[in-house]
């Protein structure tokens, strides 16, 4: 493993187990056992840390549905249902630690932070994400119902993050599924 690999994977452990303010510095570099200076060359400052480790979760989620969704028929409203459902799943897999970039902005609050601004671009890409398969699933109106379904599913990963098992994930599914129905 590279060692910015390494640090980036120790810094995520700790971001979401423990929170990104909760997780410092002198703790990311005991933990991937990389000097300071080394930490320092591959991330100039916890803010990219935190930006690489943001990137990659949400990276990481727009793999897992693509490699999911491709053999969907995405000029149909089969590729929104099977997008409802693989939310529902991510979002009560155990390993769910709710949306990083929505941990971010909690964190750091001030809209003028580097953090809170790259969570806002992040938010705004899952938007455009949710718009585009709805365009191509031939959605009427693909930006409202992307945005629509932007709500749903923050919702329901926020409410499953504070009380797990709440069954709000099934519910948003049910909730973004008749919307569907209605939009297409």
């Amino acid at each position: 493993m590279k060692t910015n690999e390494k640090i980036l994977t120790v810094a995520t452990m700790l971001f979401d187990s423990r929170g990104i303010q909760a997780s410092g510095v002198d703790t990311i570099i005991a933990e991937s056992g990389v000097a300071k200076a080394t930490l320092y060359k591959h991330f100039p400052s916890k803010n990219h840390l935190v930006m690489a480790y943001l990137r990659s979760k949400s990276d990481k989620f727009y793999e897992w549905l693509n490699s999911r969704l491709v053999s969907k028929k995405a000029n149909s409203i089969d590729i929104l249902v099977s997008l409802c459902e693989l939310v529902e799943t991510w979002i009560t897999t155990p390993e769910f630690h709710g949306l990083p970039f929505h941990i971010a902005s909690v964190e750091f609050p001030s809209p003028e932070h580097p953090i809170n601004q790259y969570s806002a671009v992040l938010a705004a890409e899952l938007q455009d994400y949710l718009s585009k398969i709805a365009q191509t699933a031939g959605a009427r109106d693909a930006v409202a119902l992307g945005q629509q379904l932007t709500i749903i599913f923050e919702g329901a990963a926020l409410v499953e993050r504070l009380n797990p098992g709440s069954g709000a994930a099934s519910r948003a599914k049910s909730a973004a599924i008749a919307l569907i129905n209605s939009s297409v």
